[in-house]
This record gives C-alpha cells, sequence and structure tokens, in this order.
C-alpha cells in the first residue's frame, strides 16, 4: 500500500505558508526598524521596563525593499523559506524597554504595513495591507487583504482574514482566512516546485475558494502532520490535461493529531461535447499524514473517461495518441486498514465494484463490466455480480482470482486464474520489490477469443477474432524489463479460428524464443486461402530497447502460396472493393553489419498475382512483380503480365523515407501499357469506366506521393468514346493526377487529333472526379467533313437529326455527370452532302409537297446551331439549302428518349415569278436587325403557295408529321427565306440553278 506524508497536501501548505509569510513579513517589520534608512522620529514619552517606563516613538518607512528586509530577518535566525520580492510602506508606534533591550519579547509596537505588489514564490499579491500589533513576543495581524492575481480586479481573487505568530518563544502560528476566486495555475507552479514528478498532474486552470483555519508550530511549518486545520474548499472549472472542466466542492475538512480527513468530496464536471454524460466523483477519506497508522476511505465515481486518465500518466509527447485504456468507468470502493512502516506489516481491507458499458485495453474490447472487487494484503478478486451460468456474451471477462504472498523481496503470486474470453488464463509470477530479481511469469491460455481492433486506411476499424491457446514461460531481471537482450524464455501461442469482420480468415502457430539476447520467431499457418510460413531472428545488442527489435533483424523469410487478394485489399482501404485473386510469393527481410537506421532494411520480393478479377471481369491471368528495397528505396524491376485485355509494364523506384525518416512513399516510375481495354482497365472508377470505352496504348511516368500523384506521357487510342461522345482515333498528350487517400483523381488531354465518320476531329478534353459523384468533363471539339450520324448515334439513337458531313465547333462538359441528363455544351456546324432521307420527318412530309420527292434530295448546304442541356438538345436554327428545296426547322430533341418536339419550313417550286420581288425585300431589309410586321406578312403572302409548315413529333425513330396551317411566319421563318431564298435566286443566275428550277435539264 502506498504511505501518505506531507506532500499529499501541498494545496493546504501553500495557502498556510503564504499567510505565515505575510504576517512574518509584517511583525518583524519594526524589529528591523532599528535600523532605518528614512524615517521620521516622534518621541512621546520614557518608561523604564520594570516600572512600566518605555521609549516610545514612531517609525515611518516607505518603499522598503522586501527582500533585504527578508535578509535581515534570516540574519537573526528568522528564515521565512520563500523567495520574496516587491517593497511596503510601513507606519508604527514603536515601544522601546529602556532597560529590557535585548529581550525581544518586551518590545511593543503598533501600526500598519501596505505594499502595491508583492512576490511570493512567484504568487504576485496586489493591494496587500493588514494591522499589525505586537506584544510579549506574540504578533497579531487584523484586517489583512491582498488580491491574488492579474492587475484585472474584476479577474484577480483576494485574501482576507487574521493570524497570530508567537515569535518570543518560538510557538504556533494561526490563522483564520477566507479565500475568494483565486487562480489555480500559480497554487499548480507552486506545488510543482515540491513535486517536479507530478506536474503533468496538476490542474492548469481554475479558481479556488474557501474558508480555513488553522494552527502550526513555526519551527514545524513544512510538516502537514504536525498541523491543526479546519474549513471548507471548493474548485469552479479546474481543467486537468485532456479531461473536461470539472467543479469540486470538499467539505468537512480537517488535519488533527496528524490525520487528514475530509467527509464530503464533490466533483463534477458538466455534460460538454468532450463528455456529453458528464462526470461525478464523490467521497471521502481519514489518512495519516504521516504515513503510518489507520486510514479508511470512500469513493464513488461515474463515468470517469479512462483514456483522458491513462493519459495523464503517459509523457507529455505521447498525449495525443491513443491511451492503452480506454472506456468509462463506474464504480463504488470503501477499504479501511492499518499502514505500518513495512507493506508486508500493514492490513488492509478493500471492497467495492465496477461497472462499465465497453472496456478497451490495447485495443482488446473487454466487453460489459458489471463486477464486484475484494482487495487483502494475500488476495485480489475481480467476480461477477450476477450468476455466472446466466451471464450474456457481453461478458467477456467473466471473474478473476488471485491469491498472493508479500514478503520484503518480492511480491509471489501464488495462483492466478481467470476465466475471459470464454477460455482459461491460469498462472504464477514473482516480482521482485528491491529492484534486484528475476521477474518470472509462467501462464496457460486455454482457448481465449478475444476481439481486437485492426487499425487500417478506412474510417472504420475492422474487428478480428480468434481462438487463442498457449503457454509462456519467461524470465528477465525486474531492473531490465527493457532491455529485450536480456530477456529468457518461450511463448507458443495456437492461433486458430482467426476471423475478420465475421469472415473466415484461418489459423495460425507461432513460437517466440529468447535466449542469451537472440529473439526467434517461427510461424505457420493456412491464411487468407492459402498457406503461409514465417522465419525470423533478431539478434539484441545490449544497448538495445524494444523499439530496436525491428532493425536487428538478421534474415527473415515471409513466404505464401495461394493466398487470396480480396480479403487482404478490403482489410488495407478498410472497404470492400471487389478484387478477386491469387498472391503467392516470397519476401526476404536481411539487414548488413547491425544497422542502426531502418532505412538501411534491404528486402528482395517476388509476388505474382493470378486470375485478378473486378466483380467477375477478368483484369489479369499472370502478374509478376520482382524487386528490392535498399537504403529505404523499393526498386521495382518490373512488374510484368498482361492486363484488360492488353500488356502491361511497370519499374522505376518508391522512396519510402522523406528527410526526416518519415515513412512517406514517393513514386518516380515508368509505365508501358498497350492495347489496354478502358472500361476494365479503370475499374477503380466503379460504374463511371463503363462510360469510358475504347482501347489505348501508353507510354508515361508516374511520380509523387499518395496524396498527390502526376501521370504525364503520350496515348495512342482506338474507338474511343467518353461518356457518350465519341473521339475514334485519337492520339495526344496524356496529364493526370489522383489522390489516392480520397481518390481524387484528374484527367487532361490537352490536344487530341482523331478521325471519325469519315473526318477529323480537333479538341481537348478534361475529365476528373465530381464532388457530388459522377465525373467533371470539359471538352471543346473542331469537325472537319464529320458525319453526324457518328455524333448523334452515342446517345442511344440509329439515326439523327441529319446525316451528311459537319464542319464546325462543339463544346461539351458537366458537373457530377452520371447521364446525358448531366451534359452540357453549345454547337454551330455548317453542313453539306445531307441526305433528305435520314432527315427525321422529311419523307413524311413529302405527302404534303405533291409530287416534289425530297426522299433521294441531297442538300449542299445548311447550318444547325444549339445548346445540349439538363438531357435536351434545343436547335436554335437548322436549316438545308438545295437548287430546289429550302427545309428550316427549330424546337428540341430529347436525348433520352429521342422524342421530338419541332417546327419546320419547307420551301419548294419555281422562283423565277417570284424574283424581282424577293430581291427588292431582301435588299430593303437586308440591314435591319428587327423586320417590321408589314416585311412579315409581305414574305408570308409571296411564298405562302410554295411553302409548307409542318410540326415534327414522336421519335427520331418514329416522328409524326402533322401539316400546319400559314397565317403568319415567324419572324425567324420570314428572315430565313429572304436570306435563303435570294441566295439561290443569286446562285442560279450564276450557276444555271434557275434552270433546274424552271425544269430544264
Amino acid at each position: 500500500m502506498p504511505h501518505f506524508n506531507s506532500a499529499h497536501s501541498p494545496a493546504i501548505r501553500y495557502v498556510c505558508r503564504l499567510i505565515i509569510a505575510m504576517a512574518v513579513i509584517a511583525s518583524r517589520g519594526s524589529l528591523a526598524a532599528q535600523t532605518p534608512v528614512a524615517a521620521a522620529q516622534q518621541p512621546v514619552q520614557k518608561e523604564d521596563a520594570k516600572s512600566g517606563r518605555y521609549w516610545t516613538t514612531r517609525w515611518e518607512f516607505e518603499n522598503v525593499d522586501i527582500d533585504k528586509l527578508a535578509g535581515r530577518l534570516k540574519s537573526i535566525g528568522i528564515d521565512l523559506g520563500l523567495h520574496l520580492r516587491g517593497t511596503a510602506t510601513v507606519k508604527l508606534d514603536v515601544g522601546i524597554p529602556l532597560t529590557s533591550l535585548r529581550d525581544g519579547a518586551a518590545y511593543r509596537f503598533d501600526g500598519t504595513l501596505t505594499s502595491p505588489g508583492l512576490v511570493i514564490d512567484d504568487v504576485e499579491l496586489k493591494d496587500f495591507e493588514t494591522s499589525i500589533s505586537y506584544r510579549n513576543g506574540l504578533a497579531t495581524l487584523t484586517r489583512l487583504k491582498s488580491r491574488v492575481g492579474t492587475q484585472d480586479r474584476q479577474a484577480s481573487g483576494s485574501i482576507e482574514g487574521s493570524g497570530s505568530l508567537q515569535l518570543v518563544p518560538r510557538g504556533d502560528a494561526t490563522a483564520e482566512i477566507k479565500i475568494n476566486n483565486i487562480a489555480l495555475s500559480p497554487v499548480s507552479d507552486l506545488i510543482a516546485k515540491f513535486l517536479p514528478s507530478q506536474n503533468g498532474l496538476l490542474p492548469d486552470a481554475g479558481r479556488l475558494s474557501g474558508d480555513i483555519r488553522f494552527r502550526a508550530p513555526i519551527d514545524r511549518i513544512s510538516e502537514m502532520e504536525a498541523y491543526e486545520l479546519a474549513g471548507k474548499v471548493n474548485g469552479q472549472g479546474l481543467k486537468l490535461a485532456s479531461l473536461p472542466p470539472a467543479d469540486v466542492n470538499i467539505g468537512n475538512l480537517t488535519i488533527e493529531d496528524g490525520r487528514l480527513k475530509f467527509g464530503g468530496l464533490d466533483l463534477m464536471a458538466a455534460p460538454s461535447n468532450l463528455e456529453p454524460s458528464g462526470i461525478r466523483l464523490i467521497g471521502r477519506a481519514d489518512v495519516p499524514l504521516g504515513g503510518q497508522g489507520e486510514f479508511s476511505f470512500e469513493l464513488v465515481g461515474d463515468d470517469l473517461p479512462l483514456g483522458a486518465i491513462a493519459r495523464l500518466s503517459s509523457r507529455p509527447a505521447q498525449r495525443t495518441t491513443p491511451a492503452v485504456v480506454d472506456g468509462k468507468l463506474d464504480f463504488r470502493v470503501r477499504g479501511s486498514g492499518v499502514l505500518a512502516p513495512e507493506t508486508e506489516q500493514s492490513t488492509w481491507s478493500i471492497d467495492g465494484s465496477v461497472a462499465s458499458p465497453s472496456l478497451q485495453v490495447a485495443g482488446v474490447d473487454l466487453g460489459v463490466l458489471e463486477h464486484t472487487i475484494r482487495f487483502t494484503p494475500n488476495q485480489f478478486d475481480v467476480l461477477p455480480r450476477r450468476d455466472e451460468t446466466t451471464l450474456p456474451t457481453s461478458f467477456t471477462l467473466v471473474k478473476f482470482r488471485s491469491k498472493y504472498s508479500i514478503t520484503s523481496e518480492a511480491l509471489t503470486l501464488e495462483s492466478l486464474t481467470a476465466t475471459a474470453f470464454g477460455g482459461q488464463i491460469s498462472g504464477t509470477a514473482t516480482v521482485p520489490r528491491d529492484g534486484d530479481g528475476d521477474l518470472v511469469v509462467g501462464l496457460t491460455i486455454a482457448d481465449i477469443r478475444p476481439n481486437v481492433r485492426i487499425p487500417v486506411l478506412g474510417r472504420i476499424a475492422p474487428t478480428a477474432t480468434a481462438s487463442i491457446a498457449g503457454n509462456i514461460d519467461w524470465r528477465v531481471p525486474i531492473d531490465k524489463l527493457l532491455d529485450p537482450n536480456q530477456h529468457a524464455g518461450t511463448a507458443t501461442l495456437s492461433v486458430s479460428e482467426i476471423r475478420i469482420n465475421e469472415e473466415g480468415i484461418g489459423e495460425l502457430v507461432a513460437e517466440l524464443v529468447a535466449r542469451q539476447g537472440e529473439l526467434a520467431l517461427q510461424a505457420n499457418g493456412d491464411l487468407f486461402g492459402g498457406t503461409v510460413k514465417v522465419r525470423t531472428i533478431a539478434n539484441m545488442m545490449t544497448t538495445d530497447r524494444w523499439s530496436d527489435v525491428m532493425s536487428r533483424l538478421g534474415q527473415s523469410v515471409f513466404r505464401f502460396e495461394h493466398m487470396s487478394i480480396n480479403p487482404l485489399v478490403d482489410l488495407s482501404l478498410g472497404r470492400r472493393v471487389g478484387l478477386t485473386g491469387d498472391v503467392s510469393g516470397d519476401i526476404i527481410v536481411d539487414f548488413d553489419s547491425q544497422p542502426t537506421d531502418r532505412t538501411n532494411l534491404k528486402v528482395k520480393v517476388s509476388v505474382e498475382l493470378s486470375d485478378v478479377n473486378y466483380r467477375s471481369r477478368l483484369l489479369s491471368r499472370k502478374l509478376t512483380l520482382n524487386g528490392r528495397l535498399e537504403e529505404g528505396v523499393f526498386v521495382v524491376q518490373p512488374l510484368l503480365g498482361d492486363y484488360a485485355n492488353g500488356s502491361l509494364r511497370l519499374d522505376g523506384r518508391v522512396y519510402l523515407f522523406d528527410r526526416d525518416e518519415t515513412f512517406r512513399p514517393r513514386a518516380e516510375l515508368r509505365l508501358v501499357a498497350s492495347r489496354i481495354q478502358l472500361d476494365r482497365g479503370l475499374w477503380f472508377l466503379g460504374q463511371k469506366a463503363e462510360r469510358i470505352q475504347g482501347r489505348i496504348s501508353t507510354k508515361a511516368t508516374i511520380t509523387g506521393r499518395q496524396e498527390s500523384v502526376r501521370i504525364r506521357g503520350s496515348l495512342h487510342g482506338r474507338e474511343l468514346a467518353a461518356y457518350d461522345l465519341p473521339i475514334g482515333v485519337a492520339r495526344g498528350a496524356l496529364v493526370a493526377t489522383a489522390n489516392l487517400k480520397s481518390w481524387n483523381w484528374d484527367l487532361s488531354i490537352p490536344s487530341v487529333r482523331s478521325s471519325v465518320g469519315g473526318g477529323q476531329l480537333d479538341g481537348e478534353l478534361h475529365l476528373s472526379s465530381g464532388r457530388r459523384g459522377g465525373i467533371d468533363m470539359t471538352s471543346r471539339w473542331k469537325t472537319r467533313r464529320v458525319d453526324v450520324f457518328r455524333l448523334t448515334h452515342p446517345f442511344g439513337r440509329s439515326s439523327s437529326l441529319a446525316t451528311g458531313e459537319v464542319t464546325g465547333e462543339m463544346s461539351l462538359g458537366g458537373k457530377s455527370i452520371r447521364s446525358v441528363d448531366d451534359l452540357a455544351g453549345r454547337f454551330d456546324f455548317q453542313l453539306g452532302r445531307t441526305r433528305g432521307a435520314a432527315i427525321p420527318g422529311l419523307i413524311a412530309a413529302s405527302q404534303f409537297l405533291g409530287p416534289v420527292s425530297l426522299a433521294g434530295q441531297t442538300f449542299d448546304v445548311g447550318e444547325a446551331k444549339g445548346i445540349i442541356g439538363q438531357g435536351v438538345v434545343v436547335i436554335d436554327e437548322f436549316w438545308l439549302g438545295a437548287d430546289n428545296a429550302l427545309v428550316r426547322a427549330d424546337g428540341k430533341l430529347y436525348l433520352r428518349s429521342g422524342r421530338l418536339d419541332m417546327i419546320a419550313l419547307i420551301a419548294t417550286g419555281d422562283y423565277r415569278d417570284i424574283a424581282a420581288n424577293l430581291s427588292q425585300l431582301a435588299q430593303k431589309y437586308a440591314l435591319r436587325s428587327l423586320l417590321p410586321a408589314s416585311a412579315i406578312f409581305s414574305v408570308t403572302e409571296l411564298f405562302r403557295d410554295r411553302t409548307v409548315v409542318i410540326a415534327v413529333l414522336g421519335t427520331t425513330q418514329n416522328p409524326i408529321v402533322r401539316l400546319r396551317p400559314i397565317e403568319t411566319f415567324r419572324e425567324e421563318a420570314a428572315r430565313f427565306l429572304l436570306r435563303e431564298g435570294q441566295r439561290l435566286v443569286l446562285a442560279g443566275t450564276s450557276l444555271g440553278v434557275l434552270n433546274g428550277l424552271d425544269g430544264g435539264s
């Protein structure tokens, strides 16, 4: 059992010493006035000491140096034991005994001491003041008060009260003080001076208030067991490391006869973001301050965060890492006994209960706790509160029993039996107490099945379970626990029925042997559907620690055959990917000359992947990887095989560590791929890959780190299409980036030249991962004599708005594209050699044209302009011109369904009789931005008998044509007829087209 001593109450001693220091300063200030620096003497009268005669005078000192005053006090035998700084003003009426100058008790003085600022052991006191009276060796302080803390009066705390010091002869110090809202940070700083090893366990924020009354011998002021004390203390907003702020009240606090007692400890942290349920701790205690005697205590805790508490005992640099123990704990513990100078002579009995909904230790889930605790000098038991036979499966720890004995030399664990994780653990141990001797452990494990959370790259850590059985026989000098070369023993474990997230993995048998500085590990098993063999030896040096084990490995061989890659990939990435296949190979790890730097690790890798599939689609029949790791660089030499119905070769280097020797891989690789089928090769894009078609060959370099991979090279593709946009045969540069942590990517082909539809397509294409899923796309294209049918066919139609040659420009793109409904763009094409038979609805319109048939008509000129968005092609203007016909249309084409909603105008016939009128109208309104109504009416009358207006409905596959009556042309139609009708008349004049219109041959 630990001993209690005065160091356990440094906060109480701090407050007491603070008051005593102020009292001593005030009371001794007048005695030092016998050698004043500057004084105003005002003699009053003379009285003999024996007959009551004194020499009475008044002394006044301003800005006396407190440090010098403390030095004078020390020179006459009064050592305050505190570092003092500051100045004070003293005003005193002094009575000097004429016949007893050497008798300090015979002096008298009354007055005041004030100071604008005193610093006592780095605790700053502001506006300090007190009244002083000294009679018969007793200094009495009244109306003592001071601010403590910052310059801000509202933020600083205060001390008020009174006290006394029996200075001659040496006696007791007494005080009654009221503490109001004192900041705890300076208190913690002072306590850290007494207990430097506990600096991290002290509050770094909060405020303290209370009432304290005490008495203590001045000569024993540092011994808390000599105090007589009573009072109550409360704190607000106490902040300790990562624990949430808490309020604490300690009532009925007393120290008497060397014992510390408090009857009401109440600590409570309100619910917060850190601890939504809050924390509560209440208790009482009666303990000997000297560390010997009877003791008793009772403590109740509610929702204690064990992870935050465990981190308090770790090094400051490690407090941001996950704690070894985690979870919340409720408990009620009471104990009593007698503490003796030697632990083996002490007696105690501690009983209690603990409860937790879930507790983890080193990643192992201990499940639900609802247990009682019994702790005596020879027994420690943890037993379930329920009947063992009715415990639910959530109780992984059923019971723990141990018997032990304590001597001056060692703690001997005579028997340990535990029922946990569905199995049994039993054993013995010997632990030396004096720091000399061997720690000896013997454990037998029988069919336990713990749950362990595995850290992976994904957000959700999978849970591994296995049945474990084995024996551990181990010995190590107690003072050499951290020295692996001093350990000796054998640990044999059989791990069967290994499961990760309820999926069977296999079984493994391992043996670890330590002897004469050598650690040897052998393991054999069946894992992930294949076989595994491990052989490794570490030769430790006398100066090594456990962290050096990996760097001391000799040649280690890890051999595996026909292991399934599916669970390996899913486990590594923390999510289901859908890759299947087998992997076999050897990994040989070797060190030369006992290296001390992990970057000197040498590894040879030979791995073969076979029958790799992604969701039942074959990716590769065989891929082989040969490589080596030297000086922190993995050399790929090479990765070679078939991939996505093509071939693949990858070689280069991967630098595993940065300049700070932090594991941060950086690649410099060269990729040569031939005829890769894109919808298979880009499997990692998921269903998006199905929208990227064709075959591609490329030579590229791959550089960068996991969060920023860059790919640069050239590509040659055939039968290419991206999101229903045909690209055909293409050549161009390739620039891509990817973040393998977030799976964001970006692909740019800044210059594409391809052949499609018998023509040429030039442009640029940019693809990237969409923020809301899908793909972001930007593309710009220039066409030259490309068949319109080839451009519109990918939208799912077997025919299109037109067939023939187009030359012009088109832009197409979108954000988070998942279908054609997400595409947006513009087009502006010049049309040529367009056959009328392929224009939806034009053949059906022939029924309204009389003897004129446009089915075999070839239109030599034309234009198509419009926009694409929300799954609709909005045709602003579409027109075609031939020697005997004009066709104009506008409206909408719905891409997903192929539905049409268009109005078309068809003009046919002989133009000779209207040539003059048409020419006159065209010249008159050629420069008009808007046609007047009279012009539109004139054009309507001129063309009424030569023009048919139809509505084209239905779909591109089955258009429905309906004749519409001509009342008055729309302005767009009238302007078109003026422009293109006049062009035909002029062209006919120069090329003989008018003869054709007249019916000539």
